[in-house]
């Protein structure tokens, strides 16, 4: 399934006693060619899939998800593949900028 990443939620939880980091990978897909077909779409679908790998994607990067069965037989999301990198869109001296508000700000 080929998506274009919107956005990634890093958030850390507990299980068994032990900090674990997990990721939502949220984006936009078409429908598919069954949904087309038998419904009236418009626009894009919204994917949002949860992993605890970091596949190092970013928004506005193309990537096509790789699912093999999981618990249950469910789908599980178990690597992407790159088809395209966006830029960065917060380039390093942004960064600085925004980070050089705060400090001012808190003065």
């Amino acid at each position: 399934m080929r998506v274009t990443i919107l956005g990634v939620k890093r958030s850390e939880y507990k299980k068994d006693n032990q900090k674990k980091v997990g990721f939502n990978y949220c984006g936009i897909k078409e429908f598919t060619r069954y949904e087309q077909e038998n419904a009236e779409c418009e626009g894009h679908d919204v994917v949002r899939e949860w992993s605890n790998t970091d596949f190092g994607i970013h928004p506005g990067d193309v990537v096509d998800f790789i699912y093999e069965p999981g618990f249950q037989d469910k789908a599980t999301l178990v690597d992407v593949q790159i088809v395209s990198i966006a830029d960065n869109p917060f380039p390093e001296s942004k960064e600085k900028s925004a980070d050089d508000k705060k400090t001012k700000g808190a003065s």
